[in-house]
């Protein structure tokens, strides 16, 4: 599992943007913290995010990974 941030980085990116992505329902997430009435901790599978990456090189310009 990986961070938003750590998301972001791999795809030069700014966190706002992994947040706007996963709001939008493109990218699937976990909550560690859900149902234990702590904040939010969000994290990403690295299999998912692989096959967001996979998807997005086969989509070019419909919300891909990494932007050229």
């Amino acid at each position: 599992m990986i961070t938003r941030k750590e998301l972001a980085r791999r795809w030069g990116t700014t966190a706002r943007t992994i947040d706007r992505r996963r709001a939008m329902g493109l990218l699937p997430w976990v909550d560690l913290a859900r149902g234990m009435g702590k904040r939010a901790q969000i994290r990403f599978r690295l299999e998912d995010v692989e096959e967001y990456e996979r998807r997005a090189r086969l989509c070019p310009g419909e919300g891909g990974g990494r932007e050229a």
